[in-house]
């Protein structure tokens, strides 16, 4: 395997990464000056399958759509200036040129077919795995105790856990607007993330929760988060999937998310957690909250989510992405499926 990128992560044994230097820091010419060299070094290369997401390599094999940005920007509603108007060109040619796509979620998948008329048999959905031994429940005693003590929350209080940014997308107001309708004994809320927390403070003055709120900004230890809180709460507006979703769930957590998050569609509502139809509304979310509280299902709940997660491994993830590719070097090969 070789990869070609700025920056990676430290590879196994077997995988080989090029470095690919930002020459500008102008997005526009930054991204065409990656894609034209990403391009050139692999084309004059003999690679029996290339994937890639559909905006960073010019005609793929195989297109890798985590989000896609034709949605990304109609979200937002972004400025349409030539950046995103070329980025959406280029998204929609290598979609329609791929020999295969895969998504990462349904959602994804609706989108793709919904914004380019892409066939549906052309596309599979992959969802991404989570890594058990990571979020392993068996050691949340330790994590647990050093992270409360760490922000003064004390073991008996109720302890929710926020994290994603923007915060403004993740629906940070709409929970922290729930949390006067929250039932039951003393509440706190633990937020994880990078982003300007001045209006969610001067919102939760103005509400009377501010004592209830610790913004513990980023983390690259999540898992012991994880382990020291006793519900997930994550009122996404828009998330293509949401691995925080399954990491929460790996780790014993019950879960309540919104419907429109990828990773809901892993989520038997009420079973193994707990889904919101609408992220705006903070009534919902309460609601959502304290039938987990007042229906003691904290544990029951929250192992159902384990057992669901261990069904989403990341050897299952790459199981099912090297059927992709063994697919689509036979096609390239003899123009028939590979029988695997």
């Amino acid at each position: 395997m070789h990869i070609f990128a700025n920056e990676c992560d430290p590879v196994a044994e077997g995988v080989s990464f090029h470095k690919i230097p930002a020459f500008t820091q102008n997005f526009l010419l930054r991204e065409a000056a990656t894609t034209a060299l990403e391009t050139l070094l692999t084309k004059t290369h003999k690679y029996d399958v290339t994937i890639a997401a559909p905006n960073r390599y010019f005609s793929p094999d195989i297109c890798h759509v985590r989000i896609l940005n034709k949605i990304d920007v109609e979200f937002h509603k972004k400025q349409s200036d030539l950046s995103s108007k070329a980025t959406i060109a280029f998204e929609k040619y290598n979609l329609g040129k791929a020999r295969h796509i895969i998504a990462m979620s349904k959602a994804v998948k609706e989108s793709i077919i919904g914004c380019y008329g892409i066939p549906e048999e052309k596309i599979t959905v992959i969802y991404d795995g989570v890594s058990l031994g990571q979020f392993d429940v068996g050691k949340k005693r330790a994590f647990r105790s050093e992270i409360r003590s760490r922000y003064g929350i004390d073991e008996n209080e109720l302890l929710l856990l926020f994290a994603g940014n923007p915060f403004s997308r993740k629906g940070l107001e709409f929970l922290i607007r729930a949390l006067p309708s929250l039932s039951g004994r003393r509440v706190r809320l633990l937020v994880l993330g990078k982003g300007d927390i001045a209006p969610y403070m001067k919102i939760a003055e103005e509400l009377g929760v501010a004592g209830k709120i610790v913004y513990a900004g980023f983390t690259t230890e999540i898992h012991k988060y994880f382990a020291a809180s006793d519900i997930f709460v994550f009122p996404t507006l828009y998330e293509p999937f949401g691995l925080v979703v399954t990491e929460a769930m790996a780790s014993g957590l019950p879960v309540v998310t919104s419907a429109c998050a990828g990773a809901a569609e892993l989520i038997e509502d009420g079973v193994d957690g707990l889904l919101i139809k609408e992220p705006r509304d903070s009534n919902e979310i309460a609601a959502k909250i304290n039938y987990l509280i007042n229906n003691r299902l904290l544990q029951k709940v929250g192992m159902a989510a384990r057992r669901k997660a261990e069904q989403y491994t990341w050897e299952r993830t790459a199981k099912e992405m090297l059927g992709v590719f063994e697919n689509v070097l036979a096609v390239k090969n003899h123009g028939q499926k590979a029988v695997l």
